[in-house]
């Protein structure tokens, strides 16, 4: 399925503008969001978050009734997510409002929305046996606090989790060596899928699809 659509294009080009007007009107958005939003859409990411769109669409059927993206940046996954076909709501979770407000420009599917919030505190209140968790970046988010918050999932939840072993970023604070490594740091009781993909010989990404 082709992703990279003129659309997004256009959305890109048209929310890089957004931040350069803004950011003589908003202290809040500086130049910075340049980089960031670009980052947000490189090769990797989008390489990553396709992968995980179309492993989990293998386990997605229509007992779903909400998606929540935790740390969900600038919002590739959601996108990527609606363009493939889920059209029920799709919710991105970002404790960075500036980041939700830059999404918001990238927006394209009506499905998607919003929320400014942690991600990990939130967790309870999407708690339920018809959702599905995604966090494309728990190598962001200490190991013991996700494992006590998705310890408590509902059994039946479909959750879609990814880490690396990029140790050089100093955010990357979970990393692990391997992907049976990461398998063991999850709760996961019932392991869908397992894989690890490799990005120009400089990393692995690990990832899990399980309940």
């Amino acid at each position: 399925m082709e992703y990279l659509t003129p659309l997004i294009y256009q959305k890109i080009l048209s929310t890089i503008s957004y931040i350069y007007d803004q950011s003589s009107k908003n202290k809040d958005i500086d130049l910075f969001r340049f980089k960031d939003v670009l980052d947000s859409y490189n090769e990797g990411q989008w390489q990553s978050k396709i992968w995980a769109v179309e492993e989990l669409n293998k386990f997605i059927d229509n007992s779903y009734k909400e998606c929540a993206i935790i740390g969900s940046w600038y919002g590739l996954f959601s996108y990527l997510l609606a363009e493939s076909g889920f059209n029920k709501t799709i919710l991105n979770i970002e404790i960075d409002d500036v980041c939700n407000k830059i999404a918001k420009q990238l927006k394209i599917h009506d499905n998607i929305s919003y929320k400014t919030v942690d991600g990990i505190e939130d967790f309870k209140n999407h708690n339920f046996f018809d959702r599905i968790v995604v966090c494309t970046s728990c190598e962001h988010i200490d190991n013991e606090e996700l494992y006590f918050t998705f310890k408590q999932k509902n059994p039946s939840m479909l959750m879609c989790l990814q880490s690396n072993n990029y140790y050089e970023v100093d955010s990357h604070i979970n990393c692990y060596d391997t992907l049976e490594d990461f398998i063991k740091s999850l709760p996961l009781k019932n392991i869908l899928y397992a894989g690890t993909k490799n990005y120009k010989n400089k990393y692995d990404r690990f990832m899990v699809i399980g309940k």
